[in-house]
């Protein structure tokens, strides 16, 4: 065996072994991914004290990028496999993109997320802004369906969506005032929002009892409001949207309108939170992975 080999098979061998690991003790991903990169550059000084001179030949950054997406997809490969087997895991999807665009989800096991396909919290394409080296710029993330013209629904984590040919959109949905992710919405669309520990809901100036509905106006704006039970509320409302505006209060749901290739992309006003290569929506991730 060449010491290109030898180097290329011990940095997987290593990879598969971190990836076992953080399946077993359930380390999340982004522990999982930085015990990589740690054990990914200590491969090459152990290499270098075990074969020495049979590579110095390659030079030190031959040695480095070697193996380098091999190991990648055997960390995630084992990793997905040992979660999925000793419980529910962490979800993982990935985009296979080499330049910015709009991209389905695939699968750890490279299945393409198909339109209207529940996953990810309810999201299953990607816009994607890359760098030269195709490292995440921007991002946002949201759900693709067929363009039927007249008519589309999607549904973008908790909120229903749906379009209609006059560039109505209906949006309507159920949110709780404990989840971060809603309370960022609703702080958009009512500005002021206060739970009473009697259980009042102040939202901008309209007060609410639980068991309570009512339509506050926002502008020009109606937004109607049940007040299920505390800190749980639904909304429903209507406003204009199209490829090139958004207005409130949908702007507050949804970002951007896409039309391409028969199929409508509706994208999340909130966007995901990333690092390098890995983006976090809510306990998901996903993962951009250069093209096979």
């Amino acid at each position: 065996m060449n010491a290109k080999s030898k180097i290329y098979y011990f940095r997987l061998a290593i990879s598969s072994l971190v990836g076992l690991l953080s399946g077993l003790i359930n380390l999340g991903p982004l522990e999982g991914l930085s015990l990589f990169l740690l054990t990914y550059f200590l491969v090459t000084p152990i290499s270098l004290r075990l074969w020495g001179r049979d590579l110095r030949e390659m030079g030190l950054m031959k040695i480095y990028r070697e193996g380098l997406g091999s190991s990648i997809l055997a960390l995630l490969l084992v990793w997905t496999l040992v979660i999925n087997l000793v419980g529910p895991g962490v979800p993982m999807y990935v985009v296979r993109a080499g330049q910015s665009g709009i991209f389905p989800l695939q699968t750890m096991e490279d299945r393409v997320i198909g339109p209207n396909e529940a996953s990810l919290v309810g999201y299953n394409a990607v816009l994607l802004n890359l760098t030269t080296d195709n490292k995440i710029e921007d991002m946002l993330v949201g759900t693709y369906a067929k363009d039927l013209g007249n008519y589309v629904e999607v549904n973008l984590r908790r909120t229903r969506v749906v379009l209609y040919k006059n560039n109505t959109v209906l949006i309507e949905g159920t949110y709780s005032l404990s989840d971060s992710t809603d309370m960022k919405r609703l702080h958009k669309v009512f500005g002021n929002i206060t739970l009473y520990r009697n259980g009042t809901l102040l939202l901008n100036s309209t007060t609410l009892v639980p068991g309570d509905s009512s339509t506050i106006k926002l502008g020009r704006a109606s937004i109607e409001v049940s007040y299920l039970s505390t800190g749980i509320i639904t909304l429903k409302t209507t406003a204009l949207a199209n490829e090139n505006n958004i207005s409130f209060p949908a702007d507050a749901f949804i970002s951007k309108i896409v039309r391409k290739d028969g199929y409508i992309y509706i994208f999340d006003a909130l966007k995901p939170s990333w690092r390098t290569r890995t983006a976090r929506v809510d306990d998901s991730y996903i993962i951009v992975l250069p093209p096979r």
